[in-house]
This record gives structure tokens, C-alpha cells and sequence, in this order.
């Protein structure tokens, strides 16, 4: 069954453009059409002839199906924040967006059948990093101890977390937030980082962006008020995974001033040990001037790249929503090709490639399993 209106949306032109990293004049020049004509496309002043439509759809990849369509599902958009603001370009930052905005289309479909859970930590008002540290381990009952997978901790109270869409890209982490069917429904990227140490501080920062969303008006900042604000996400991170207390009661021993000390803590405390130096200096534990010391030790001994037991950890994985998909399709509740039937009933005619690559599946693994059965995990009740 197709879900079409009756005329071209250039609105979803604008998507599939920006989802592919391509600018308007870059699209024209494959098509061979002005730069006025696609812009004219995507804001459905004309519609493109047969013949470009079908040269749109071989360069963008999406079926035709794709640019009739109006979006069924009730999703609305609200912030991204990137990591690398000064490093990331507009158009990159916008094809993450929109790769993000097709994986929540998708977590929306998977819905239908599993239920996952719900962000329950409601909205947050408290700008001091301890107490809002101190505020999600109570909330979230995480006690006084170490965290040892930060992301299974956000994906188990309800955000969805994702590995980056884009291997060959450098693009940090970033996190998304957006209401789905009246829910909230936060969404962190992971960079291409795989240091397990560093991955725990960069998934803990961007729940800081999470639980603070609507409190900084991100399109308003400057680059410093940005800077300010990523700072503080630092500080938040480093309080979460950092207990105060337990952390302070390890530097009241010797050795806070050598680096070897710092390296042996990261094993505790799994973040590096550089987020704990960081630390120590943010609770006063040690000096500016200490800090710099350790630092120019950290500088000398040549673990600015990679620090002692990097290799040994092997980083976190994302699971949940993956993990959904694998039992529908694996417990045969639906095949894939049914799957990519309820995406169209939500407005959204996409390849099944484009699922698999979002949600880190491999390659043709839709199409892998061709009967339906029955799921028993987690099954919605009808």
C-alpha cells in the first residue's frame, strides 16, 4: 500500500538532499538543472519533470514513493547540540539531523510493537553540577558507586543512543531531542571514538545537554556562551562519573601529584585519567599549579592520544534499539519487507538499507528472515 499525496513535496527534496551531505547547487549540477530550478523544487513552486524526478531519486537514493508523501507520523523537532559547533559545517550538521529525524521515524515503527522506556526524569531546573549530578543518581537509584556503562544506564531510562551513522566522519557526539506522539524522546550519537574511557565522559556530557534541553536557547548563544555551556557539560560529566566523596577520599593519600596515580583511578572510576585530573582540580583538591604539573607529565610520558589500559576495555555498545529490531525480525513477529510497510503507513517510503545503516545492522539483514511468527519479549499487549 502507498501512502501518497498528489503532489511533489519538495520539503522531503530538502531532506534527502541535506541527508546526503549535498548542497542545492551540488544537486543541480547532477541533474543537470539550474541551481533556481532545485531551489524552486524545495519550495514547491514547480515540480520537477519525469525525467529529473527519476535522476533526483538515482542520485539521492530514496524511492520515488519517498518525494509524494506528506509525514504522518507526531514528531517535532527540538534541539541538537554538537559537540564541535566551531568544527562541525552547516551542511554536516544538518545531514546528522536529518539522519537522526529518520532514526526516530524508525523508532517510532519498531514502537508499534515493543515498548521501551519511557524518559523519566521530567524537567530539571538545577544549574549547580554537583546537585544535578547528586540529582540523577537519586532518581535514577545509581547510589554512590562508579558507573560502569553510562550507556546502558540512558538507554534504560528511555534515550535512545546510536553509534555515528558515518565511519569516515569526525564529527563528535551530539544529542537530539525531540517529542514523539507527546512523549519526550532524547536521542545522544556517539562519535567514531571506540576508547572506552573517553566514550563514558562523551555519552555522560551529552545527558547533560539532555536533562537541561530548553534551559540554554542554543541558536541564541554566542561562541563563548556555547563554549560556556559545553564547559559545563564537561563539569556535569566529570560530577556524575566522579563521586565527590569517594573521589575526595582518594586524594587525601600520597601521590595526587603524579600521573601514575591518576592512571591506576581510571580503572575505578572508568573515565581517563585526565577527566580525573580535571576533576581534582575542579573539586580544589590541587592547585593550578599542580594541575599543570600533572598535565605536563601526561604531556612527557606521551599519553595525550591514548593513555595505560586504553586497549585493554573494549567500548560500550548501544543495544536497545537495535536489539528491537533483531527480535522482530529474528522471533519472526515480522519480516523485514512488512517492517518497511510500517514505516510507509507513517509516511516514510525508505529503502531498507537506509534502516539497516542507522540502526548498525548489517548489511541486506532485513531481508534475511522471510516468515512471520510470534515475539515474546516485550510484546505490546493489542
Amino acid at each position: 500500500m502507498r501512502y501518497a499525496r498528489s503532489s511533489f513535496n519538495g520539503e522531503r527534496l530538502r531532506a534527502a538532499r541535506q541527508f546526503r551531505g549535498m548542497t542545492i547547487g551540488e544537486v543541480a549540477k547532477e541533474i543537470g538543472v539550474t541551481t533556481q530550478s532545485v531551489s524552486q523544487f524545495e519550495k514547491n513552486k514547480t515540480e520537477p519533470k519525469v525525467e529529473n524526478l527519476f535522476r533526483i531519486v538515482n542520485l539521492l537514493g530514496f524511492p520515488r514513493e519517498y518525494f509524494y508523501e506528506k509525514d504522518e507520523s507526531d514528531i517535532t523537532v527540538g534541539n541538537t547540540y554538537f559537540r564541535s559547533l566551531s568544527t562541525t559545517t552547516a551542511k554536516n550538521r544538518k545531514m546528522q539531523i536529518e539522519k537522526v529525524k529518520l532514526l526516530a521515524k524508525i523508532y517510532e515503527g519498531i514502537e508499534e510493537y515493543i515498548t521501551f522506556p519511557e524518559f523519566n526524569i521530567g524537567v530539571v531546573n538545577l544549574l549547580d553540577v554537583e546537585e544535578l549530578a547528586h540529582y540523577v543518581r537519586e532518581q535514577w537509584q545509581l547510589g554512590d558507586e562508579p558507573i560502569f556503562n553510562i550507556i546502558d544506564i540512558m538507554e534504560q531510562h528511555g534515550i535512545i543512543v546510536a553509534n555515528s551513522f558515518d565511519s569516515n566522519n569526525d564529527i563528535d557526539a551530539y544529542c537530539h531531542v525531540e517529542m514523539i506522539n507527546n512523549s519526550v524522546v532524547p536521542i545522544v550519537v556517539l562519535g567514531n571514538d571506540r576508547n572506552y574511557f573517553r566514550q563514558q565522559f562523551s555519552a555522560a556530557h551529552e545527558l547533560g545537554h539532555v536533562l537541561t534541553d530548553g534551559i540554554f536557547e542554543v541558536e541564541e548563544l554566542t561562541k563563548l556562551e556555547y563554549k560556556n555551556m559545553e564547559q559545563y557539560m564537561n563539569q556535569f560529566a566529570g560530577a556524575l562519573l566522579i563521586p565527590k566523596n569517594m573521589f575526595l577520599n582518594d586524594l587525601a593519600g600520597r601521590g595526587k601529584t603524579e600521573f601514575r596515580f591518576y592512571v591506576e583511578l581510571k580503572k575505578k572510576y572508568r573515565v581517563s585519567a585526565a577527566a580525573l585530573i580535571v576533576r581534582a582540580k575542579q573539586l580544589g583538591a590541587i592547585s593550578m599549579n599542580q594541575y599543570q604539573y600533572l598535565m605536563k607529565q601526561r604531556s612527557n610520558d606521551g599519553y595525550i592520544k591514548e593513555e595505560p589500559y586504553d586497549k585493554q576495555v573494549a567500548a560500550c555498545e548501544p543495544r536497545y534499539l537495535k536489539h528491537a529490531m533483531k527480535m522482530l525480525i529474528e522471533d519472526r513477529r515480522i519480516t523485514g519487507t512488512e517492517f518497511m510497510r510500517v514505516l510507509q503507513k507513517h509516511g516514510l517510503s525508505i529503502n531498507s538499507d537506509m534502516v539497516e545503516e542507522l540502526l548498525g545492522l548489517d548489511e541486506g539483514y532485513l531481508d534475511k528472515f522471510s516468515n512471520p511468527g510470534k515475539v515474546f519479549l516485550f510484546e505490546k499487549e493489542v
